[in-house]
């Protein structure tokens, strides 16, 4: 019996001892792989590359496999993602995807101009029926939280957002169907009041 108790305790402790290391995968990938460009944890300080931390896993999925199909193309995809994306196996990909979501997203940036802050922060409310532009928090959250496939925007450079939003514009992100018809409605300073509005958040 004593035994029979060992074994079944040996065999709990081999498996939670497989979950952490497991669970330690995605972090071990992000040191090797994205740190150097997405900061320590997904939280970095250069507005050429994305937010990571707090993303929804099933956003990022999608994000990692497009970047390895090479079905995402906008430049910095091409520059920076693709080499990289290459390497991720499916396994790779769910554990940097668990292990970013898990991760405290940035706090919001600062508001340097409060006129185009509250222009964004209506378009973002609102929309613009009349230009059939749908109000982003329908899909994006209340507070850009963003969930399950759809990104998490609050808190994300400002530059990065306004690079992202233009893209749209043109197909280097064809699986963002909904927002290649949005932005069709937005001018430039729309994109750009829309921005500064989701830095802040």
């Amino acid at each position: 019996m004593k035994n029979n108790t060992r074994y079944s305790i040996g065999l709990v402790l081999v498996a939670a001892s497989m979950l952490v290391n497991a669970g330690d995968r995605g972090s071990v990938l992000d040191k090797q792989l994205c740190e150097l460009c997405h900061g320590p944890s997904g939280t970095t300080t250069s507005e050429l590359f994305p937010q990571l931390a707090g993303q929804p896993a099933p956003y990022l999925i999608n994000q990692m496999k497009e970047f390895r199909d090479k079905t995402r193309s906008e430049e910095n995809a091409r520059r920076f993602m693709w080499g990289i994306a290459s390497r991720l196996s499916d396994e790779d990909i769910q554990n940097l995807a668990t292990h970013y979501e898990a991760q405290q997203p940035a706090p919001g940036g600062k508001i340097t101009n409060k006129i185009k802050y509250e222009t964004g922060k209506t378009l973002y409310t609102n929309g613009n029926a009349d230009k059939g532009v749908p109000p982003c928090l329908s899909c994006h959250g209340e507070k850009a939280e963003g969930k399950d496939a759809t990104p998490r925007l609050g808190g994300q450079h400002e530059a990065y957002l306004l690079r992202q939003l233009k893209v749209f514009y043109g197909n280097e992100r064809p699986a963002a169907i909904a927002m290649h018809e949005i932005v069709k409605g937005l001018s430039d300073a729309d994109l750009e009041a829309l921005a500064h509005y989701l830095q802040a958040q």
